[in-house]
């Protein structure tokens, strides 16, 4: 069966063609990213980055003002410490439980659900996620990335506008909403990604990625703080807020995004041809998926495993850090809505990091980008399980380490993200990257809703003690992240992917990924 590629590049058209070598060498060497079209995309990814982050994220804060307060479960409480021995309450609290009442200021909501209900209900958003990200790549192709990344959005608005009005009928009906959510968020993730081979020149791509990427960060930043002001006005306030801003920046993008350079109605000339001198494959071409080649490739399976690897530890950081700030290390709503942001305050240093060095490494360094890309993935990989060990050691007195540690494991956790192994997939195989993401991520975002569930049967009155079980999952993770793309990671174009064939017949001179391997 033939499809079309995921994200292939263009054809020159014959007026191209017919421009001087001189006007085509000129425009690959010099061409501003400020005020151009590449940069406007960047920017709309980022945006949407942002908002689609901290509409999910959002939800392991609000959730603790949704559900209200539950009396009965003192008794329970009382059970659990005498199973833990812990009837004797030390000043030390390594193992104390705040009292329920302690918990009426957070959960003052309406919402009768029970603590399993409470727990699980943010990552029932990745039942629907998951579903559509491997379709959402086959869409984009059929219908074009702007369109899918347009509409997706603008759906998800209204989701988010309608679950607060609908979440008293039950909780099946919250639920299903927000797997609704969770479908349009996955019809907009490969799209974003994958149009970036369009709108990026290979040398900018870990730049642009990195910065578009960095929305998750600050939309992750600023929405702990930002929902739990508005939820002082009612816990549906944050919804309806983030719900109405999606709707109208998809609104927005109709005139901002486009599938390709050709549509473009403000694209300059120089600029078009800095973006068409690295895509040479004639789009309308069909081509074959080379399956048995794909699925038998060990640096696809190396990409794909560790952000399996790695993204468990951030999903378990985005979804239950308000909880475990609030159970563990007993700070008030005030202080979680301010300090919840920390591990994304490292993460941000490093998106910084990234958008500041990784071109200019990228240029200066192309024939070793499999080796620093592996390396640089296993140093901040360690750092991050130190990171872990030493928050794991800590007690809830020392408020500060930990928060240190939470800066430093975002940080280390994100360089290895950002400058690792994320980019890997345009340089490995760029012509299916929509394809590849959409089933990396597919697979990845299982842990959304298995980590609820995890940690649902771990921590049953959120004792330090069965918080730290929670965190040497994510030990586990990261030591998995290393063997895998330590020995198996991989930068470098493969030979079955369609640009090998073209990269080697082609006249024009370019630096990126002149190498292909099997």
């Amino acid at each position: 069966m033939v499809h079309k590629s995921w994200s292939l590049p263009r054809q020159l058209t014959t007026l191209e063609v017919g421009a001087t070598a001189e006007t085509v060498e000129s425009s690959t060497t010099n061409c501003r990213l400020f005020g151009s079209a590449r940069l406007t995309y960047t920017l709309c990814a980022f945006f949407y980055n942002a908002l689609q982050m901290g509409m999910r994220n959002m939800l392991g804060l609000i959730i603790l003002r949704m559900v209200m307060p539950r009396q009965g479960e003192s008794l329970v409480v009382t059970l659990e410490q005498k199973l833990f021995n812990l009837t004797d309450i030390t000043p030390s609290c390594k193992n104390t439980v705040l009292p329920v009442d302690s918990l009426d200021v957070a959960q003052s909501g309406d919402l009768p659900w029970t603590r399993s209900q409470e727990l699980t209900f943010p990552g029932t958003f990745y039942y629907g996620f998951v579903v559509a990200l491997p379709l959402a790549g086959l869409l984009a192709d059929r219908f074009g990335g702007k369109k899918l990344f347009i509409n997706s959005m603008a759906l998800n608005g209204l989701t988010y506008i309608a679950l607060p009005l609908l979440a008293h009928h039950s909780y099946a009906v919250a639920v299903s909403i927000l797997v609704i959510s969770g479908l349009c968020t996955g019809c907009g993730n490969p799209p974003l990604y994958q149009l970036f081979v369009v709108w990026a020149h290979p040398e900018e791509r870990t730049t642009l990625l990195s910065f578009a990427y960095s929305g998750n960060i600050i939309g992750t930043m600023c929405i702990y703080p930002l929902a739990n002001y508005l939820s002082d006005y009612g816990w549906r306030v944050p919804f309806y807020v983030l719900g109405a801003t999606t709707l109208l920046f998809a609104v927005l993008c109709n005139w901002l995004v486009y599938n390709s350079l050709d549509e473009h109605p403000r694209l300059s000339a120089a600029e078009k041809a800095y973006l068409l001198s690295t895509q040479q494959l004639d789009a309308t071409q069909n081509f074959s998926i080379p399956w048995t080649a794909l699925l038998t490739s060990m640096p696809v399976y190396a990409f794909v495993l560790t952000h399996i690897f790695h993204s468990y530890g951030f999903l378990l950081v985005a979804l239950v850090l308000p909880r475990f700030m609030r159970e563990a290390m007993q700070y008030n709503m005030k202080e979680i809505g301010l300090l919840a942001s920390a591990p994304f305050l490292g993460s941000l240093l490093s998106k910084f990091i990234c958008v500041l060095s990784c071109a200019f490494i990228e240029r200066s360094f192309a024939d070793y980008l499999n080796g620093l890309r592996r390396l640089l993935y296993v140093i901040c990989n360690i750092v991050a399980i130190i990171c872990i060990g030493a928050i794991i050691y800590a007690s809830c007195e020392q408020k500060t380490l930990v928060l240190m540690m939470f800066v430093v494991l975002g940080a280390f956790a994100d360089l290895a993200f950002s400058a690792g192994y994320w980019p890997s997939l345009l340089y490995i195989a760029p012509s299916f990257s929509g394809l590849l993401s959409g089933l990396a991520n597919c697979l990845a975002h299982l842990s959304g809703f298995l980590a609820p569930i995890l940690i649902s049967s771990l921590v049953h009155i959120g004792l330090k003690a069965e918080w730290d079980f929670v965190l040497l999952s994510l030990i586990v993770f990261n030591v998995l992240g290393i063997l895998v793309f330590g020995f198996f990671g991989s930068s470098s174009l493969q030979s079955w992917d369609p640009r090998s064939q073209s990269l080697a017949t082609s006249s024009s001179p370019t630096t990126y990924n002149r190498k292909t391997q099997n």
